[in-house]
């Protein structure tokens, strides 16, 4: 779903699936690069494990997801993930900084986890902000082509692309 290549550089924006990481890790290989920012100090714990149990390298900064402490355009792909981003009260602030670190034709990509339905559902996270408002505050982000790529196994994906310039 995510679509990474071997020697792509890739973020994951949020440490809630260090697996997704780890996993993120093994396809863009030795040539690539994989790093994952959260501003919880104590989640690099996760990360770690999964890219240990993977064998994959995958670094950690501590930073807020409004303020990644990364260069401009030194990335393909950006994934940001809903789950771990007490900053999506203002997500632009997060959409924005994803698309600085974006790489001229690069994707940006957001992954949310859906409200289940039932009993559970009242124990789970709000729902799901309504798919338009999340495509205009991608391209209100500078991206283009905000849509919908999937809804799978409670997730929904979300891609842009950064514009050439």
């Amino acid at each position: 779903m995510i679509g990474v290549k071997p020697a792509d550089s890739v973020l994951v924006v949020g440490a809630s699936d260090g697996g997704l990481a780890a996993d993120v890790a093994l396809v863009t290989g030795l040539n690539g690069r994989t790093v994952v920012v959260d501003s919880a100090a104590g989640s690099q714990a996760g990360v770690d494990a999964a890219a240990a149990k993977a064998g994959a390298l995958v670094e950690f900064l501590v930073a807020p997801a409004t303020a990644l402490p990364l260069d401009p355009g030194g990335f393909d792909v950006v994934i940001v993930l809903a789950a771990s981003l007490p900053e999506l009260g203002a997500p632009s602030g997060v959409f924005d900084e994803a698309a600085r670190v974006t790489r001229p034709a690069g994707r940006v990509l957001f992954i949310e986890h859906l409200r289940k339905p039932g009993v559970r559902a009242l124990r789970s996270k709000p729902a799901a902000p309504p798919l338009a408002a999340v495509c205009r505050l991608l391209e209100s982000a500078g991206l283009r082509s905000a849509r919908v790529l999937a809804e799978a196994a409670g997730m929904r994906f979300y891609e842009a692309v950064k514009p050439r310039r």
